[in-house]
Parts: C-alpha cells; sequence; structure tokens
C-alpha cells in the first residue's frame, strides 16, 4: 500500500490496519471456536439420543408387533455400536440410529419385566438416575479421579467381566438356565456388574472432559455422547436385573 502524502495520514494507516487484522483475526477465532468439541455442545447431544431412545422404548412398550421386534433390534443395535465405535468417520446417523433401535429393545425387555415384578421398572429408572448423579458428583469433586492406572484397571476389569458374561451365555445355553444368575451367588455377580457400569460413566466423564479440553472438531460430540448412552444403558439393564434378583421368591 502507497503511502499518502498526508504525514497524519502516514502514522494512521498501520493502526488502522492493525486494528483491522485484530477484528478478522478474532471473527477467526470465534469461527474456529465454535467447530470444536465442547461440554455444553456434547450435553445437547446427549439429551438428544436420549429422547430417541425413549422415542423408541415408548413405541415398544405401547405395540405389540414392535415388540417382536426385540431380537432383530439387539442384532442390528450391536452392528450399529461396532460401527460406531471402529469407524475412523463420525457417523451421527448411525448414532441416532443406534438410539432409536436401542429403545425398542429397552421397551421390550422392560415390558417383560414390569408383568413379571409389578413397579421394577421404575425403580430400575430411579436406581440408574441416581447412580449416575452420585458418579457425576463424585467426578466433578475429584472424589474419583481418572489417571491412567484407573483406566488401566477398569479396562482389565471390563475385559474379564465381557469374558465371564461370554461363558455364562455359554454355560446357560446348555444348561437351559440363565448360568450364575440361577444359583443363590446370582445377586454377587449382579451387584458387581451394577458397580462397573457405574463405574465407567467416569471414563466417559472424562472423555468429554478431555477431548472439550483438547479441542476436538464438533463432530466428536456424538462419540462421546454415544459412549454415555452406551454405558447408561449398560448400567439400567444391570440395576433391572439386580432388582428381579432381589424380587425372586
Amino acid at each position: 500500500m502507497s503511502n499518502s502524502h498526508n504525514p497524519v495520514m502516514n502514522r494512521m494507516l498501520p493502526a488502522t490496519i492493525e486494528k483491522a487484522q485484530a477484528e478478522y483475526d478474532a471473527q477467526f477465532e470465534s469461527i474456529v471456536s465454535a467447530q470444536k468439541m465442547t461440554v455444553g455442545g456434547t450435553a445437547i447431544k446427549i439429551v438428544g439420543l436420549f429422547a430417541l431412545l425413549l422415542t423408541g422404548a415408548l413405541v415398544a412398550w405401547n405395540v405389540d408387533e414392535v415388540k417382536g421386534l426385540m431380537i432383530p433390534a439387539v442384532f442390528v443395535a450391536l452392528g450399529l455400536a461396532l460401527w460406531i465405535s471402529f469407524s475412523k468417520k463420525v457417523r451421527p446417523g448411525a448414532v441416532m440410529a443406534y438410539a432409536v433401535v436401542e429403545g425398542v429393545f429397552i421397551g421390550t425387555i422392560s415390558y417383560f419385566f414390569e408383568q413379571a415384578y409389578s413397579g421394577i421398572v421404575m425403580n430400575a429408572v430411579l436406581g440408574t438416575l441416581t447412580t449416575a448423579g452420585a458418579m457425576f458428583t463424585a467426578y466433578s469433586m475429584g472424589w474419583v479421579k481418572v489417571t491412567s492406572r484407573f483406566t488401566k484397571v477398569m479396562t482389565f476389569a471390563l475385559i474379564g467381566y465381557a469374558g465371564f458374561a461370554l461363558v455364562n451365555l455359554l454355560v446357560g445355553m446348555f444348561t437351559s438356565s440363565a448360568g450364575i444368575y440361577s444359583t443363590e451367588f446370582a445377586w454377587i455377580a449382579g451387584l458387581v456388574g451394577v458397580g462397573l457400569a457405574a463405574f465407567t460413566l467416569n471414563l466417559d466423564f472424562e472423555d468429554i472432559s478431555h477431548g472439550a479440553a483438547l479441542g476436538l472438531p464438533r463432530e466428536y460430540e456424538w462419540k462421546a455422547a454415544f459412549g454415555l448412552l452406551v454405558t447408561m444403558v449398560w448400567l439400567y439393564l444391570e440395576i433391572l436385573r439386580l432388582l428381579a434378583i432381589f424380587n425372586r421368591d
């Protein structure tokens, strides 16, 4: 840019250019920040996914024809969960589809449990929300610290529990029973499941907090919300089963 013949203007030009650049940088930063992952943005997606889950659950609870889709819903939800978890690309559509399909399964199995044990579903929902709230409070207050050691311990515990669940399923198939859940030790296995699911929530909280702190792309809010949804569903099912064990004759 050429200088002005006016010496006053020559002194004003650099300041004007710097001000314009500062305004441009501020606008650019605001745009970039809006595209980053935030705790608030993740929370909004979590609420939306739970709304889809509840919609699917309510439809399955009230429509008998949909109840017949419980088993297919399990396999479809499992397939979607694996696709979402191992895909290099974040897939919001698959996450939302998972929430609806999982809702169909949750609504159907909850209906059957309610027929067997009146009032158990409401107690399971309250137990799930209370436990999740307690875990969130413990995480927020720093009572539970998600260190590398905590993560390793939880990882091995989850792998061990997955192995136990697989073995118990196979035993149940060959003995036409519920495996250990048919024995007097069922409540112990139930408590372990609830405990693991509850403490896994801390890993989800840490993923959300860490992702926001790193400024990951905003699309990762979907994956973080998906992870929390999966754990909440697991926690609900474990509490539902534990209550059923305590209500057995």
